[in-house]
């Protein structure tokens, strides 16, 4: 039996299973075919990695996509499965800040209630920010068509960088609570939620798909993705009835 480098820990050793991390010997490529493993996989089986997932994309979300990607997946939790979760939870706890932002509205209006939306996306904004991913997909991998990562390893990224506008939103809402405790007014600037959000888009792609190629390329592919990105982005939410729409009323 040959010895076998683990793409983890790179420690040496012989079997189907690194002796040093546990970390499978052959990591099977980004493809369909993963996703369509990873999706019931995700759904059924709740594994550890959560919270350094959770933390590495936070503090170098390039550099722990470059891990994974090349094989160090062992520490991470699953990319449908994270998407999932953090989903819900952000879902969840974004309930909750509307139930109190309610509360006070209630106490102000002799008991009547706000309506946040009635449409499903109006709700559950996290399901429409899964369904866009393939679209978001499509965008970055047409943007850096030329470099080593195929459109599957792109849906990969943006499955767990998509997952970050959960967060956003959830931060839209905390600040949108504080300011109605302290103003009585509910609106949000979303366009500057959104390029703090597309500066976190940007800068891991950047670092990502840096290779030796002129500055000011690498600043115009970043700017184009960018854009397309935001173009969908706004598009859906105004469609959706998230946001006033982009084009005016």
């Amino acid at each position: 039996m040959p010895t076998i480098t683990c793409k983890n820990c790179e420690h040496h050793y012989k079997g189907k299973f690194c002796s040093n991390c546990g970390q499978k010997a052959t990591e099977e490529a980004i493809g369909l075919k993963y996703f369509l493993h990873d999706i019931p996989h995700s759904v059924f089986h709740i594994d550890k990695g959560f919270f350094y997932t959770l933390f590495v994309l936070i503090k170098n979300p390039s550099k722990a996509l470059k891990e994974y990607l090349i094989g160090k997946r062992i520490k991470f939790f699953k990319p449908i499965a994270f998407v999932i979760l953090m989903s819900t939870i952000c879902t969840i706890l974004i309930k909750g800040l509307k139930y109190l932002i309610n509360l006070r509205f209630q106490s102000l209006n002799n008991g009547n209630i706000i309506k946040f939306g009635n449409g499903i996306f109006e709700n559950y904004t996290s399901l429409l920010i899964f369904i866009l991913i393939p679209i978001l997909s499509l965008v970055t991998w047409l943007c850096f068509k030329n470099r080593k990562y195929n459109y599957w390893e792109h849906f990969l990224i943006n499955c767990f960088l998509a997952t970050y506008l959960n967060v956003f939103f959830l931060f839209i809402n905390i600040y949108q609570l504080a300011k109605y405790f302290i103003t009585n007014s509910l609106e949000v600037n979303y366009t500057s939620f959104m390029f703090l959000f597309m500066a976190y888009y940007g800068f891991t792609f950047g670092r990502l798909m840096k290779e030796k190629e002129n500055f000011l390329k690498i600043v115009l592919r970043l700017a184009l993705m960018n854009f397309l990105l935001v173009l969908v982005y706004m598009t859906a939410f105004s469609l959706t009835g998230i946001m006033t729409p982009w084009w005016g009323s």
